[in-house]
């Protein structure tokens, strides 16, 4: 603000209005993007451990059905994969609870590596 009547002074009160509703405005806008990025990422996030933990659930259970299979062949087949899944640790949390036990059943291991 300046005495020659230069600056925001010298503006009439509607432009000034105007100026400080778009600057609103805008940041506005970009709070909301920004928080619509940030939710898009977390549900991105969830959906791709859900997708990996059916991955995991429908090779664990392909495993035993081969397992369990009265064909010697399959059941063979299955018995590898059930050594295999059960060195990789597949499953995570209450899952591995669960499948570390039956594929310890599968493969004769005790849960302690052996």
């Amino acid at each position: 603000m300046t005495a020659s009547g230069v600056g925001l002074a010298a503006w009439p009160p509607v432009a000034v209005a105007a100026v400080l509703a778009a600057v609103v405005g805008s940041a506005v806008t970009l709070l909301g993007a920004a928080v619509a990025g940030v939710w898009a990422l977390v549900r991105w996030r969830r959906d791709v451990a859900r997708e990996e933990r059916d991955r995991a659930w429908a090779r664990f259970v392909w495993t035993v059905e081969q397992a369990c299979d009265p064909d010697t062949g399959r059941a063979e087949i299955g018995s590898i994969s059930a050594n295999a899944m059960y060195d990789m640790q597949n499953l995570h949390g209450d899952d591995a609870v669960f499948g570390t036990l039956v594929l310890g059943l599968i493969t004769g291991r005790d849960g302690h590596g052996g």
